[in-house]
């Protein structure tokens, strides 16, 4: 019987939100290739552009790691909606850079913290990542309605 820990499960996925293309792409894949102005693009099909879809991810990731950390964060937000506009100031680039930082900072306080305080939290890491993996699959479906997506860079699982 192998036995798996709460620890191990959680520091899955998110290595499958962030890094490794597993059941779906990953972060990484999904923004892969991906400028500036391709971002900002909106589908007709979608209230929101990659770009602002990449900043809410952005904002949460940031403030629920934080929390992890018991840091205080001092986040006065008036709705959901105000998550998804961008800093006029913060590029692209930049963006996108940030965001990578907190999930390697995400990945290594996950390696790094005892069972017991992952299985303490284990309720907000599974829906950091289930949020994660929903936008995810958001952005991709974004870049595909926009005729920005190549079908090699997805995950073909075969039964």
């Amino acid at each position: 019987m192998i036995e798996i820990n709460s620890k191990e499960v959680i520091l899955d996925q998110f290595k499958a939100c962030y890094n490794t293309d597993t059941w779906f792409v990953s972060l990484q894949t999904a923004l892969q290739g991906l400028s500036a102005e391709q971002a900002c693009d909106y589908s007709n099909i979608s209230v929101h552009s990659i770009f602002e879809i990449v900043n809410h991810l952005s904002f949460y990731n940031e403030l629920e790691f934080n929390r992890f950390k018991g840091l205080e964060d001092n986040v006065q937000i008036s709705g959901n909606k105000m998550t998804f506009e961008p800093l006029p100031e913060k590029s692209w680039e930049l963006l996108v850079e940030e965001l990578f930082q907190t999930m390697e900072r995400w990945q290594s306080a996950i390696e790094q913290s005892d069972e017991k305080y992952i299985e303490k939290n284990a309720e907000s890491l599974t829906y950091i990542n289930l949020h994660n993996a929903y936008h995810i699959g958001q952005i991709v479906f974004i870049r595909k309605s926009l005729g920005r997506w190549n079908e090699s860079q997805g995950f073909d699982y075969n039964v």
